[in-house]
């Protein structure tokens, strides 16, 4: 059992020695590349430029990345704020009425062309608008902060 031992402690030796022996060939040659005398300079100057190019890269991926961030939790913060106010106060319709017209420009070229009226935070609307444009109106308007409810009286052109 010992002999089993010594042949396995000799090839774990001997297995070590030629990863040192190759360590040292490949330090060796990457030592003679840098300083060789008459191209080392230029290649050190080469490696310098790169790894200043990469950091300088990589900082700029952590600005934006931080940026991002920064960004996301901003509109966290807003929506917190923005759902808080919505529970506290009631919204007046005329208020309600701006916005559903404000938004209504976002979704449809013709937004003049529909009448919108608000009663206690439910907004009726009516007039004509082509009928691929008719639901996303509809969901626009639902998405209005201070909206309860809607009445579609829109006609599909």
């Amino acid at each position: 059992m010992n002999s089993e031992k010594s042949k396995s402690t000799n090839a774990g030796e001997r297995s070590l020695s030629g990863l040192s022996l190759i360590a040292g060939a490949v330090l060796g040659a990457t030592l003679m590349y840098f300083c060789d005398p008459h191209r080392g300079k230029t290649r050190r100057a080469e490696l310098q430029q790169k790894g200043a190019g990469a950091a300088r890269q990589a900082a700029h991926e952590l600005a934006k990345r931080a940026e991002d961030l920064l960004n996301r939790a901003k509109g966290l913060v807003a929506e917190v704020e923005a759902a808080m106010e919505c529970g506290e106060q009631t919204v007046d319709d005329s208020l309600i009425a701006d916005r559903v017209r404000s938004h209504l420009g976002h979704v449809t070229e013709h937004a003049s062309a529909i009448e919108t009226a608000v009663v206690n935070g439910i907004v009726v609307l009516r007039g004509t608008i082509s009928s691929d444009k008719k639901r996303a109106v509809v969901d626009e308007v639902l998405s209005v902060p201070g909206v309860k409810g809607i009445r579609d009286l829109l006609v599909a052109a």
